[in-house]
C-alpha cells in the first residue's frame, strides 16, 4: 500500500512529463548529431586532391617524389601515385574515349598523384595543397571547392550543434546536484530515489518509442534521425531530469 500510494503522488505526473519532453530533446539532438555525421561521410570520398605532374617528370621520378609528400605536408593522410600507364589503362576501359586514344601514338596523360587530406586541411586552409603549389614538379591541382564548401558546413552545424548540447548538458547537471542536494536535506528514503528513477527512465522510454514511431513512415533519409530502440543519451537525459526534480510537492491553490 505503501507503495502504491507513492506511484500514485501527484507530483509524479510532473516528473513523467518532463522526463518525457527533456528525453524527447536528448532523442532529437542526437539524431541531429547523426544525421550532420552521415551528412559529411557521404561527402568526404569528394574531398581529395589530384596533382598532375610536369610530363618531362619520369616516372621512376614521379614514384619518388610522391613517396615523400607526407614528410612536406603534415596535413596529407594517403597518397596514391597514377603511374603514365596506369592512366592511360583507365582511359583506355572508357568506351568514349578508346577510339580517340587509337589515333594518339604516344601517351597524352601525365603522370598523377590523389592525396587525401586531414580534416584540419579541408577547414583552415584557403586551400588543401597550399604548402605544394610550389614544387617545380607539379604541373596542375585539382580539387573540387563545391564539395569543400558543403563540407566546412556541415562540420561548423555539426560543432555548433554540439557545442549547445554540452552546455544544455551542462545546466541539467547543474540542475541534477539541486535534486540531490534536496533528497539529501529531506534525508528522504531511498526507495522514493528509486521510484524517482523508474519514472525517468519511463519518460525517456517514452520518447525514445514515440520519437521512433513519429519518423517510421516519412521516409529513409528521416532513419537518420531515428534513435535506437536503446538509446544511451535520450535516457540519460531523463534519468537526470527525474533526479533534478526529486522533491516536487503539487499543491492546491484552493
Amino acid at each position: 500500500m505503501q507503495i502504491h500510494a507513492r506511484l500514485l503522488k501527484p507530483a509524479n505526473a510532473h516528473v513523467l512529463m518532463v522526463s518525457f519532453l527533456l528525453g524527447g530533446v536528448g532523442a532529437l539532438l542526437m539524431g541531429l548529431q547523426q544525421s550532420l555525421r552521415s551528412a559529411e561521410g557521404s561527402i568526404r570520398p569528394a574531398l581529395k586532391v589530384a596533382i598532375f605532374l610536369q610530363p618531362a617528370v619520369s616516372d621512376a621520378e614521379a614514384e619518388k617524389w610522391a613517396a615523400g609528400l607526407a614528410a612536406l605536408d603534415p596535413e596529407i593522410e594517403s597518397v596514391a601515385y597514377i603511374s603514365r600507364r596506369e592512366a592511360l589503362q583507365k582511359a583506355q576501359a572508357n568506351p568514349a574515349l578508346t577510339k580517340s586514344l587509337l589515333l594518339i601514338r604516344e601517351n597524352p596523360f601525365p603522370a598523377s598523384v590523389v592525396l587525401r587530406y586531414k580534416d584540419d586541411a579541408w577547414m583552415d586552409r584557403p586551400e588543401p595543397a597550399l604548402a605544394l603549389k610550389d614544387q617545380t614538379q607539379i604541373q596542375e591541382i585539382r580539387w573540387d571547392p563545391e564539395a569543400r564548401s558543403v563540407f566546412r558546413s556541415l562540420r561548423q552545424w555539426r560543432v555548433w550543434l554540439m557545442r549547445l548540447t554540452v552546455f544544455a548538458l551542462t545546466l541539467l547537471m547543474v540542475w541534477c546536484f539541486f535534486g540531490i542536494y534536496r533528497f539529501l536535506a529531506m534525508k528522504a528514503p531511498v526507495s522514493e530515489l528509486f521510484v524517482q528513477l523508474g519514472l525517468g527512465l519511463l519518460g525517456g522510454s517514452l520518447a525514445v518509442i514515440t520519437w521512433g514511431l513519429a519518423l517510421r513512415d516519412v521516409g529513409r533519409d528521416a532513419s537518420l534521425y531515428r534513435p535506437e530502440s536503446v538509446s544511451f543519451w535520450p535516457l540519460a537525459t531523463a534519468l537526470m531530469a527525474s533526479v533534478a526534480t526529486f522533491g516536487w510537492r503539487v499543491t492546491d491553490e484552493n
